[in-house]
């Protein structure tokens, strides 16, 4: 796999997750999708992908 195909992936589970966290009632969920979401960013930003340093703000 590419580097580029690692980051579509990546993009494409990070907005996913997103997605989720915004979709939940459960403040438990919530936090988990939270965790994956910043595990997205770091993921990102070690293959030098980053839009934004604060993975909330990519949301924005």
């Amino acid at each position: 796999m590419t580097r580029e195909e690692t980051l579509e992936r990546i993009r494409d589970l990070q907005a996913r997750v997103q997605e989720l966290r915004r979709a939940s009632d459960n403040p438990a969920i919530e936090r988990t999708m939270q965790l994956l979401d910043l595990y997205c960013h770091m993921a990102r930003w070690e293959l030098g992908d980053v839009r934004a340093m604060n993975p909330e703000a990519e949301a924005r």
